[in-house]
């Protein structure tokens, strides 16, 4: 498995980067709208430059998203795939209705290291 390169704190999020994936772990009880979703894009971006990158979203604390977010923001064509961590099966549902407004599939998994797995085998056959 890859290996931790960075890690970022907001005071909203947490933020790990590895070689061509983030893990985003945003904090109990915070709300996304779609300007804290395009800091934390702008944030990848500087890390990762002009490389696509993939997405786990660690959905294991309780927070609120704006699903409008995934239709507005403008830099989802960097992103190859996304990956929600979802143990929960209320936030599975949640998810789901997530999905028809985001622009790509949101694969969900039960824990992070089958995230990580699972982004990895995607980014090999993609070579990257």
């Amino acid at each position: 498995m890859s290996t931790l390169v960075q890690q970022i704190k907001l005071d909203f999020a947490t933020i790990d980067l590895y070689d061509t994936y983030v893990v985003c772990s945003v904090h109990q009880g915070e709300s996304l709208d779609i300007d804290r979703v395009v800091l934390l894009h702008k944030t990848y971006r500087k890390h990762y430059g002009d490389k696509q990158y993939g997405y786990i979203f660690d959905r294991t604390s309780s927070f609120t998203i704006n699903p409008i977010s995934y239709m507005q923001c403008p830099y989802y064509p960097d992103v190859t795939a996304f990956a929600i961590v979802a143990p929960n099966p209320d936030v599975k549902k949640t998810v789901l209705f997530e999905e028809k407004f985001s622009k790509m599939p949101l694969l969900i998994f039960d824990t992070l290291e089958e995230a990580q797995v699972w982004m990895e085998a995607h980014h090999r056959k993609l070579g990257i």
